[in-house]
């Protein structure tokens, strides 16, 4: 299938949600005019299909980017892979060496958390311009997501920190922990805003 074809389909499936929607409205107001000439045209718009093309077309131009604010905002999700993959790595390079410190993985452990966290800062500033410059959100669940992604740079900054100290490893092991378990958190939020409330259908 196409991405013309899959664009096709999603606006038809939409359209006609939005139509069965107005329906509803207008059988709780049958003396609604308003509530009825919307109905109509819902009704006139699902009546007139579109191409595949026009389809793809018109999502190509709805999502046109609008500023430098707007473009630098899209590439969150991109970025937000690499500080994953690099902290959790150096959760597990730190469990790995908890459990065998003959490794030597200590190197190895400064590389993925310095790495991470650079990656980590970047992905958060990203996504504030994505989210917008504000400290607070009508939706809780960005809400979350904002501040538990600021909340992971930072600490992963701290992390950074701890692991080119030559005393102990004790506040790194512990740091690490509230990053990887934090990072899960995040995944779950962002999956809630893309994919929509419950997408892991375990509540």
């Amino acid at each position: 299938m196409s991405d013309a074809e899959m664009v096709q389909m999603e606006g038809a499936s939409s359209m006609h949600g939005a139509a069965g929607m107005h329906g509803a409205r207008e059988a709780d107001d049958h003396h609604s005019d308003d509530m009825v000439k919307a109905h109509e045209r819902v009704d006139q718009r699902a009546a007139e299909p579109q191409s595949a093309q026009q389809a793809l077309d018109a999502a190509v131009a709805k999502n046109r980017v609008t500023s430098v604010g707007d473009f630098v905002g899209r590439l969150h999700p991109l970025a937000t892979h690499f500080p994953i993959a690099l902290l959790l790595a150096a959760a597990l390079a730190e469990l790995l060496l908890v459990a065998r410190p003959a490794l030597g993985l200590e190197r190895t452990i400064r590389f993925l958390v310095a790495g991470g966290a650079v990656g980590a800062v970047i992905a958060a500033l990203l996504g504030w311009f994505a989210a917008g410059w504000r400290l607070e959100d009508r939706s809780e669940t960005l809400g979350l997501h904002r501040w538990n992604g600021t909340v992971i740079a930072s600490v992963a900054v701290l992390a950074t920190w701890l692991a080119f100290r030559s005393q102990g490893r004790t506040g790194l092991r512990v740091v690490l922990v509230v990053i990887a378990v934090a990072l899960i958190a995040q995944g779950y939020l962002g999956g809630e805003m893309v994919l929509g409330p419950n997408h892991l259908g375990i509540r």
